[in-house]
């Protein structure tokens, strides 16, 4: 089955009909990011109306050049209308100028608050969400998606206001020379927007295709990119290339039937306004010729010019509306992102809590990604301040998601958890996980130095701090080897160091900011035995005094720790030290047998199980 097929489907329940009040909703929605910068609002539509006035000086000079110094001879006025014309042009591009400034700061300010907001939102959503969301999509939500939405930001306040100030200027200008001709070069200007109106109806949801086919396509990219060595040991560049040319090739089509579509459309309001045009001059040629001669050679000039002119709004009004097009498009991309449900926030009440002791209880917890199917079912049990817990269990058994409920990543389906007898949903996520530390069991370290590494767990620790807790983790002295020491900067996820190295710098920074309670998911799989020692030599008196729950498959790591607890099922089956576990002979017993036996055969003589 080819790879790409889960995009393939995607694409195919994508709506095409056209969704004019969730456009209407982006929009509103939109307005809101107005509020800020109102002022700025004003004075692009001030200057947009005084943009208009001076566009509609040069046709007058030019009709009254025609009237007054071609037919009339009045030759000495030719200077001044030239001059008029050159004052008005001038006057025209300074204040467009100012249009462009002031929309390209008025769209950067905009852009930069919804960046922003839709940045806040993904910091506020839980584990749950990202479990379920492509981390390309989320990249192309705020970087593709946002760029047609600030090229709309980018004109459509001086577009507007240019349209509707340069349609009632000229209209008035045409009504006070013919209101006959001006009644009758209003019937293209109704078609042409009813055109442009068809145009941006059928074109809509083609647009908003294509920018979901890009955020699903940039997903797969990403995805691509990151299993590159998987892609190539098992050989699937030719399918992997396959599918993306099946993905690409829904969007070149989408794109080609849009373009169709404006292609119909878009020269259709151009032939129009030529027709209306040619009307005019046939009119307008007849009152010129009829004794009475009711129309002026400069004024028939004038009002083809002005016709002309209502073309260059028109005009600009149905890329505005392409614009709008793609811009909503991205919107609703975005806002739907931002408005997805945050799951696990601070309630209600919550406040800032030390934890003193680290006494932590689970009260019949039961949790589950998916409703009706539990990962944890009814959990019970009470581990003491400075108990250190090993959590052993099956793929799949729940330990993870044991561990990961502490700091509140997801939050219970029932029961509850205590800390030093306080439900963890008293404190502010802030201040509960500022508390606990946590080693992860896929390592991830940001691109920058070190010493930036060490201190992301605490931002304003001194370099006593950083160094203390890299000593804890028995990474100092490595750290100090390097030339740059800890201002080495290591690659993007830490690529130009060992896995234990990176393991060992993680630790240092849960470490540093002294948790009561500290978490180690399978922490030590990257390390090498005499490394595994100093470091769980460095915890053990690091954390005295402290809760430790440590998810681990090595023996040392679970004969050592002062109770175990085994998992299956999302059940606890077994709970206590090792010599009792194995004296029990039971779920663990059997493990430790499978699994370590070979390792320690003298461990199991020694307490007499063998």
């Amino acid at each position: 089955m080819s790879v790409a097929k889960p995009i393939l489907e995607y694409v195919k329940t994508i709506k095409t009909q056209a969704e004019l009040s969730r456009s209407l909703k982006s929009f509103k929605r939109l307005l809101k990011y107005h509020k800020p910068y109102i002022h700025i609002v004003i004075f692009i539509i001030l200057l947009s109306l005084l943009r208009s006035y001076l566009f509609s000086l040069e046709p007058i000079y030019t009709s009254q050049i025609i009237d007054e110094v071609v037919i009339g001879r009045k030759y000495d006025m030719l200077f001044g209308f030239l001059l008029n014309i050159l004052i008005a042009a001038l006057g025209f591009g300074i204040v467009n100028f100012l249009i462009v400034y002031m929309h390209g700061y008025f769209a950067q300010s905009i852009i930069k608050d919804i960046r922003s907001d839709y940045y806040a939102s993904l910091q506020a959503k839980s584990f749950r969400f990202y479990d379920s969301t492509a981390v390309g999509d989320l990249v192309s939500r705020a970087t593709m998606d946002m760029q047609p939405v600030e090229m709309f930001l980018r004109s459509w306040i001086g577009t507007l206001g240019n349209a509707v100030f340069t349609a009632g200027v000229v209209l008035t200008v045409m009504y006070s020379i013919s209101p006959p001709m001006c009644l009758f070069s209003t019937i293209p200007i109704v078609f042409i927007f009813y055109l442009t109106t068809k145009l941006w109806v059928k074109t809509m949801p083609l647009f908003r295709k294509m920018q979901l086919i890009l955020g699903r396509l940039g997903a797969y990219v990403q995805q691509n990119i990151i299993g590159m060595k998987v892609v190539r040991i098992f050989r699937r560049e030719a399918e992997m290339e396959d599918g993306f040319k099946q993905v690409e090739r829904i969007f070149v089509d989408t794109a080609i039937e849009a373009g169709r579509i404006q292609s119909k459309y878009m020269p259709s309001s151009s032939a129009i306004l030529t027709l209306g045009i040619a009307f005019v001059y046939l009119y307008g040629g007849n009152l010129i010729a009829s004794p009475q001669a009711a129309l002026t050679i400069g004024g028939l000039t004038l009002f083809s010019r002005y016709m002309m002119r209502l073309s260059f709004p028109l005009r600009d009004l149905s890329m505005l509306s392409g614009a709008w097009i793609n811009a909503s498009a991205g919107l609703e991309r975005i806002f739907e992102i931002m408005d997805a449900p945050v799951d696990v926030e601070d309630k209600p009440g919550s406040r800032e809590i030390s934890i003193e002791r680290g006494d932590v209880e689970f009260q019949n917890v039961t949790f589950g990604y998916v409703k009706d199917r539990p990962v944890l079912r009814n959990l019970s049990f009470r581990v003491k301040p400075g108990e250190k817990i090993a959590i052993l269990g099956a793929t799949g058994s729940g330990k993870t998601t044991l561990v990961y409920m502490i700091p509140r990543f997801y939050d219970v389906d029932s029961g509850s958890i205590l800390i030093d007898g306080m439900d963890i949903r008293n404190f502010k996520l802030s201040s509960l996980r500022r508390q606990i530390g946590l080693v992860l069991q896929d390592v991830f370290l940001f691109s920058g130095t070190i010493k930036d590494n060490i201190a992301f767990g605490k931002p304003d620790a001194s370099m006593e701090e950083i160094v203390n807790a890299a000593k804890l983790a028995r990474i100092h002295d490595f750290i100090s080897s390097l030339p740059d020491g800890y201002d080495t900067i290591v690659g993007e996820r830490g690529v130009t160091l060992s896995g234990g190295q990176k393991q060992r710098i993680t630790i240092a920074r849960a470490l540093i900011a002294n948790p009561r309670i500290l978490i180690l998911d399978d922490a030590l799989s990257f390390v090498d035995a005499r490394t595994e020692k100093e470091i769980q030599e460095a915890i053990e008196e690091a954390m005295k005094g402290r809760t430790c729950f440590i998810i681990a498959q090595r023996l040392s790591t679970i004969k050592n720790a002062d109770r175990i607890m085994v998992l299956d099922d999302g059940e606890i089956v077994e709970f206590g030290t090792h010599v009792e576990l194995m004296a029990k002979g039971g779920v663990y017993r059997r493990i430790y047998e499978t699994q370590f036996l070979e390792k320690a055969p003298e461990e199991i003589l020694r307490i007499g199980v063998a």
